[in-house]
């Protein structure tokens, strides 16, 4: 094996080092929104959000109009969303000043969408944090480059280009996700074994056994059709939050500009904790819609920060101008030309 020489060792020492004092300059730039964290508001917040998904839940139990079923079904799914956001901020150990409470927020924020916490805090705190957009260690929306598409069996490419059609997000998360990595992974998915792992799981599949049943048992209790009961307050409401957090994650790393590596150091010398990450505006309410999780740049340079900071925080990183932060106006255009432009990728050539 041939050693690096001694020139390419040194250039790649100082590209480490010369990286390490940006990202040391950009966490100090927002150290002050991580120490602000409330403790009676995000818990009014936890509940409120609680209160409209059970009332948006219980609607569909009585209600006969199928315009105010799909309209109750979708609330479902975004505040299954907002709950799921209030989760990983709490995984973060960001949402409020205690450690234990925000462990048993996370784990209850995160039922209705069915998420295991332990799992997605190992897949999501470590691997995803710890090396955004490193191949082999952030597994969300890894793209393929073209000769490894092309080796790829037929069904495979198939779904590949329904993930990245633009509207499969939603069957991407549930698959490459949720179910490959969060509900009972195999070992294929997730080497490690923890009790943790299991026991959380097993919480989850018994709020679903909770949430499916008890919408059958009402149908037989009040006579009306079950598999409607089923589909506008289970499988739709589940189904779409699906297609939320999928486009969200999208939308999140995914842009022309946005680089994907092979190699930690490169991944280190072109800061990839903060440069593969994309903040996307939306105009007022819609961000404070889904708790101001676009607001992406800020969490990722630093993961202390809460969601009800988050805002201020991206505004503080934004004025430090530097190029190579990713930033743009939510539109359709911009969206769709993401998706035309972003399908496989060359890691050698970084296009």
């Amino acid at each position: 094996m041939q050693l690096p020489s001694r020139p390419e060792t040194e250039a790649a020492t100082q590209a480490e080092t010369a990286s390490t004092s940006v990202r040391r300059k950009f966490t100090k730039l927002l150290q002050p929104f991580a120490g602000e964290r409330a403790l009676v508001a995000p818990i009014v917040w936890f509940f409120l959000d609680w209160l409209v998904l059970g009332v948006a839940i219980a609607s569909l139990l009585i209600v006969e109009s199928w315009w105010i079923k799909v309209f109750a079904s979708l609330v479902a799914a975004l505040w299954i969303a907002r709950l799921f956001v209030i989760g990983h901020d709490a995984c973060h150990g960001s949402y409020t000043p205690n450690k234990t409470l925000n462990k048993w927020i996370g784990r209850i924020a995160f039922l209705p969408s069915l998420t295991p916490y332990s799992l997605w805090e190992i897949g999501h705190n470590l691997a995803h944090h710890g090396f955004t957009n490193m191949k082999g260690r952030d597994y969300v929306w890894t793209p393929y480059s073209p000769s490894e598409f092309a080796l790829l069996p037929w069904p495979r490419r198939v779904m590949e280009r329904v993930y990245r059609s633009g509207v499969g997000q939603g069957v991407y998360y549930m698959i490459e996700m949720w179910w490959k990595k969060l509900f009972f992974p195999n070992r294929k998915h997730v080497a490690t074994r923890r009790i943790s792992y299991t026991w959380d799981c097993l919480l989850v599949a018994a709020f679903a056994a909770l949430w499916i049943g008890g919408l059958v048992a009402w149908g037989l209790h009040s006579g009306r059709s079950i598999a409607s009961l089923l589909i506008f307050a289970f499988v739709v409401p589940f189904f779409c939050w699906n297609c939320l957090m999928g486009f969200v994650v999208y939308v999140q790393h995914t842009h022309p500009r946005v680089a994907w590596y092979e190699r930690r150091d490169e991944w280190t010398a072109n800061a990839g904790y903060a440069t593969t990450t994309v903040h996307i505006k939306l105009m007022r309410p819609f961000d404070g819609l889904i708790h101001y999780i676009l607001e992406h740049g800020a969490h990722h340079v630093n993961m202390g920060i809460p969601l009800y900071r988050l805002k201020s925080a991206q505004a503080r990183l934004a004025a430090t101008l530097d190029e190579r932060l990713n930033s743009e106006v939510f539109t359709w255009r911009y969206y769709w030309n993401t998706v035309r432009r972003c399908k496989l990728y060359d890691f050698a050539h970084h296009v």
